[in-house]
């Protein structure tokens, strides 16, 4: 393949992981979580393409209030460029914000862990995304070890991985149990493990242009050190960044 191809490729597959493009109209490569979104309170089956160590840890900024309606964001939640790119890093390398690294974390903007979990969707038939922070994910991971530990009880090699669960909002959080598929749709799902799923393109890692313009837009309540924050850039200032279709991100 030569070098035009290949760039031609890896463009198609950003767009595509950002957009959704194997998707209907209103469905992307990321899982709505909530009330209104496609894991509710019915829930919904997925299969589980990875153990929670080989899920995608990162780093988001954001800082919200609920006003007894709706959720107010204080300025756009986005993802803090002190991040790892991928699975396996060393997390204590990231647990502090690091001012030389990230705007937000130079003017202290609250931050929050953040997890991708890859599924596949029995519905669409590719992999997917379930992305949730740190509080949904300790809920999550609690019911797969407590899932594999029993299935261990019968299998010492069990695992999770590659197996139907249906995921569910329960109160303020979801849960996670053993789901049903056909042996058909399991071992078609057996073709996106351990496949690339482009993570540090679905956390959609802004330019410091760009994160400087979020904060500068940011309300009068957001917890951050204006003081400290840059001026913005003549670029940012005469237009938006164009290559992200912002309705299709998570944030």
């Amino acid at each position: 393949m030569s070098l035009r191809d290949t760039l031609k490729q890896r463009e198609e597959q950003r767009e595509a992981a950002q957009s959704g493009g194997e998707f209907p109209e209103g469905v992307t490569r990321y899982v709505r979580m909530g009330k209104h979104g496609e894991v509710n309170a019915e829930g919904r089956t997925f299969v589980i393409l990875a153990d929670p160590d080989d899920w995608f840890a990162y780093y988001v900024h954001e800082q919200s209030t609920f006003n007894g309606q709706r959720t107010i964001y204080h300025f756009r939640k986005h993802t803090c460029l002190h991040s790892p790119k991928g699975i396996r890093a060393d997390q204590s390398a990231f647990k502090k914000p690091n001012p030389d690294a990230c705007p937000s974390c130079l003017v202290g903007a609250p931050r929050k862990l953040y997890a991708m979990i890859p599924v596949y969707d029995l519905e669409y038939k590719t992999y997917r995304v379930i992305d949730t922070k740190e509080f949904h994910i300790n809920s999550l991971i609690a019911d797969y070890d407590k899932a594999e530990k029993m299935g261990r009880k019968f299998n010492p090699d069990y695992t999770l991985v590659g197996e139907a669960v249906h995921i569910k909002q329960v109160d303020k959080s979801f849960s996670l149990e053993s789901g049903d598929a056909s042996p058909e749709q399991l071992e078609e799902a057996k073709k996106f493990i351990g496949i690339d799923y482009e993570y540090e393109e679905l956390a959609n890692f802004r330019e410091e242009a760009d994160i400087v313009k979020l904060l500068h837009e940011a309300d009068e309540e957001a917890k951050i050190d204006r003081a400290k924050l840059p001026p913005l850039s003549e670029s940012t200032n005469e237009k938006d960044n164009e290559e992200v279709d912002e309705e299709t991100l998570p944030f």
